[in-house]
Parts: C-alpha cells; structure tokens; sequence
C-alpha cells in the first residue's frame, strides 16, 4: 500500500513538473509575440525601435496597438534602406 502511495506521489509530482514546464513555454512565447514588432524594428534598422518595445510592452495585450504596432513597423522605410537608395532621377 504504502509502494502504491509513493508511486502516485511521483507521479502527481511528474505531472506539476510537465505542466509548470508547459506553462513556462507558452508564456515565453507569448512575451515574444508580444515584443515581435519591437523585434522586426531592430532587425530593420529602425530609428525609434525602443519606442516601439515600449508601445508594444505596455499597450500590446489589448491587440489593437499590437496590430498598430506592427503595421507601423512593416510600413515604415528605415535608415538603412534610405542610406542605400539611389537618389531620384
């Protein structure tokens, strides 16, 4: 009786460890795709990316400035991309 006991202890045990450890991954991934367009800012070379993680960090939960963010982002020419460009005519 008392093997059986120590058995569903371990078990019970092995089961919080799986599910603390499938919490902990959805909520990184969740931070992650929060910060996403804060993400593709730095990667464009955008000159305000920290105003962009800011945004995004503080009002990104509510989806809209997510989206706004995001849109924002994607949409903007960037420095790197105006350094390189050839000047028009």
């Amino acid at each position: 009786m008392k093997r059986i006991l120590r058995i569903g202890i371990v078990l019970l045990a092995a089961s919080a460890l799986c599910l603390v450890r499938i919490a902990l991954v959805l909520l990184g991934s969740t931070v992650y795709l929060l910060l996403l367009p804060g993400v593709i800012a730095m990667k464009r070379d955008y000159p305000h990316a920290d105003r962009v993680f800011l945004w995004c960090a503080l009002l990104g939960w509510t989806g809209a400035a997510w989206v706004a963010a995001l849109v924002f982002v994607l949409t903007r020419r960037t420095n790197a991309i105006r350094r390189y460009a050839l000047p028009p005519g």
